[in-house]
């Protein structure tokens, strides 16, 4: 909804044509009727909070679009989407079909099968070099892949976006520890992540406690929070290498050229293995 957003903005950070095939046409007519107010001073910490949310989401789109654009340049021929939700970098980014692509997005079964309706519903069908995966990560392995054409042995840019602060330390370092297995020496591995005092309420966030009780009254807190630092020493110990870390101001100086965002909310992460 945010990216889609975005799009009715007088400057946009990136064009998304495709997003509206997931939403009523009433939901694209209001956004583009009564765009979102982003420049303005939030009235209340609340508001405060979820300005500073979609900006991040933005620049955090942003860096993935290049971080897969840089991947595909030095040779990555497969790209697999981790948490792919309704992701329309398929189509929209145009080294992926310049360079016949493959294009793996994971996500829990409802998700995938709903994009898969809507895509029919636009195309008719799922393109080729498309492939949309229903699994589960928490009880599902990705080796499930192979079968529709993964190959691990191929140079290949994961993305894995939104997702680690929901899930247990534990579920984070296993899927760091398989994907580090599966890549190799050109593969690119890039998430997010966010500090721990985006989990419990405290003074230091704006707006977290009300963010933290609307995501346990939905059923999904975040569970897991690492400072940069700390998430670089942890991946240079599991054998990461090239490891990058960005936070939301660094997204922000670098996209926006400017430094509005407050720090130890979320930020960026890019590792290799070689």
């Amino acid at each position: 909804m945010l990216k889609l957003a975005h799009q009715f903005q007088s400057e946009v950070l990136f064009q998304d044509d495709y997003l509206r095939w997931f939403f009523d046409d009433s939901v694209v007519r209001s956004l583009q009727q009564n765009p979102l107010e982003i420049e303005g001073e939030p009235q209340d910490e609340t508001a405060k909070f979820q300005q500073i949310a979609y900006w991040y989401v933005i620049l955090r789109e942003k860096y993935g679009d290049g971080v897969i654009e840089a991947a595909i340049a030095s040779g990555c021929r497969q790209v697999v989407l981790l948490g792919s939700g309704y992701d329309t970098r398929f189509f929209r980014l145009p080294s992926i079909q310049q360079n016949s692509i493959k294009v793996f997005e994971v996500d829990l079964p409802e998700t995938i099968q709903d994009k898969e309706k809507c895509l029919i519903q636009q195309l008719g069908e799922i393109p080729e070099n498309l492939f949309l995966i229903p699994l589960n990560l928490s009880n599902e392995s990705l080796d499930n892949l192979a079968r529709l054409g993964w190959d691990s042995t191929v140079a290949t840019v994961y993305l894995w976006q939104g997702v680690s602060y929901y899930l247990t330390q534990n579920s984070v370092s296993q899927l760091l520890d398989y994907i580090k297995t599966k890549m190799t020496q050109t593969s690119i591995f890039a998430f997010d992540c966010c500090s721990p005092l985006m989990t419990f309420k405290n003074e230091v966030i704006p707006g977290i406690a009300s963010n933290i009780d609307h995501l346990t009254g939905i059923g999904e807190p975040y569970q897991f929070g690492m400072e940069g630092e700390e998430m670089k020493d942890w991946l240079a110990e599991k054998g990461f290498q090239d490891i990058q870390i960005l936070q939301q101001a660094d997204l922000e100086e670098n996209f926006l050229h400017r430094r509005t965002l407050p720090d130890r909310m979320w930020y960026v992460v890019r590792a290799g293995v070689g």
